[in-house]
């Protein structure tokens, strides 16, 4: 296991740099439950599910606890 990996063995080696702005935005707003992140983004709930998609995709992250570590250890999320 990397050293970038934490005990649940999230890879924190995948750059921010792949995910695209509206994707970031995702990660920044994480810790907020789905529908009210949808809400404040102004999207639909099904686009952010699609969005979501996209990001575990990209970084191999399983669910929205992983998402939230990545985002604060990332720098995203304060």
């Amino acid at each position: 296991m990397n050293s970038l990996a934490n005990n649940w063995g999230i890879n924190l080696d995948v750059e921010v740099g792949i995910l695209t702005k509206r994707e970031i935005e995702i990660v920044q707003g994480s810790i907020l439950p789905d529908k009210e992140l949808a809400y404040n983004l102004n999207m639909s709930y099904f686009t952010l599910l699609s969005h979501l998609k996209n990001i575990r995709n990209k970084t191999g992250l399983q669910g929205g606890k992983e998402l939230v570590y990545f985002g604060m250890k990332k720098g995203l999320i304060n």
